[in-house]
């Protein structure tokens, strides 16, 4: 197997911007200063811990958007509201962890709380709100935002009244699509592909799909292996002449200095959709889908490029598929919330 120091000058990573832990509470912009931030429960917490989400757009009229819900291990359900350091507050959320009104302040009285208990309509205590990390974590935000000093800064607060507009979204150009069919992969290329993954690979998967990139070029997703609850797929480009090569992938990240080259062109719940022309992947971190990463990427014509990654790396019980926004592009741009 080649290792990945040999295959090093062939690995492009995508400048995504680096994330931050700050207590019990994980944060992520991204490159279109998108942030996002997550209190999350404790490894080894005593009391019934709820997770607190909040997502905020850039610019300077976007409001926090927040949801509460339930952890893992809690019973509790319906309508509910905050009781911050022994004081009720009208911050109410519904069943399904929507706010019930006006949120104005809320995230400024958690950062600021020292107890912040969740109250049910018969006024008991259900849970709590991890607090640990989360004044530092928004501040971290409000500067993420350049909304440091400003009256929409939620911890950081000024008087300054103007946020400057975020930056535009990069764009991957692509070449013109094509209505020719995809070229095939033979069953001996699928047998030389799988070969490539002679440690990762499962002679039982059989599921081999192409599809056509542009007049020059189709995209093979090989079935590799299947795991408990998710399978992974070798992706290979194919020529005009039906000669095939490992696909060239942006990375997210920085890979592993342990890592196989294999790992560059092996994705979980590898997918193409031809309507967007984006290749994605999907990879849980457990089977809860509290934690893990998904991609999508644009073809340039020569390799595929990373056109859009959210990741969750702590697994400690938020809502499933609650990832935080990394990366994105005008080829995958993140969707009206």
């Amino acid at each position: 197997m080649i290792t990945l120091l040999l295959a090093a000058a062939n690995v492009m990573v995508a400048p995504v911007p680096p994330g931050a832990t700050f207590g019990n509470w994980t944060v992520a912009c991204d490159n279109g200063r998108h942030c996002e931030a997550i209190g999350l429960p404790s490894a080894d917490g005593t009391e019934t811990e709820w997770v607190l989400y909040m997502s905020r757009a850039a610019g300077g009229a976007d409001s926090p958007k927040i949801t509460l819900t339930p952890g893992f291990e809690s019973s509790a359900s319906g309508v509910v509201h905050l009781r911050i350091d022994g004081k009720d507050t009208a911050f109410r959320f519904d069943e399904n962890g929507e706010p019930v009104g006006n949120t104005a302040g809320l995230l400024t009285a958690v950062a600021g709380g020292r107890k912040v208990e969740v109250v049910d309509l018969a006024n008991r205590r259900v849970g709590v709100v991890p607090v640990a990390g989360a004044s530092a974590a928004l501040r971290w935000v409000d500067d993420r935002q350049k909304r440091v000093g400003t009256v929409t800064a939620i911890v950081a607060k000024g008087s300054a009244t103007l946020v400057p507009p975020p930056p535009a979204l990069p764009r991957t150009a692509q070449p013109p699509a094509s209505k020719a069919p995809a070229r095939k992969l033979r069953p001996a290329d699928v047998k030389a592909i799988k070969a490539l993954g002679t440690d990762y690979c499962d002679d039982d998967v059989k599921e081999v799909e192409t599809h056509r990139l542009d007049a020059k070029h189709s995209v093979g997703i090989v079935g590799c292996m299947m795991g408990a609850y998710q399978g992974a797929s070798l992706v290979v480009v194919i020529d005009e002449a039906g000669r095939w090569a490992p696909a060239s992938i942006e990375q997210p990240r920085q890979p592993d200095r342990h890592a196989d080259a294999v790992d560059l062109y092996l994705l979980t719940e590898a997918e193409y959709d031809p309507a967007s022309r984006l290749l994605s992947m999907h990879a849980k971190g457990r089977g809860l889908a509290d934690c893990g990463e998904s991609a999508t990427w644009a073809w340039d014509g020569k390799m595929f490029r990373l056109a859009s990654f959210q990741a969750l790396d702590a697994c400690l019980g938020a809502p499933p598929g609650t990832w935080l926004s990394r990366w994105q592009t005008a080829n995958d741009p993140l969707k009206d919330e």
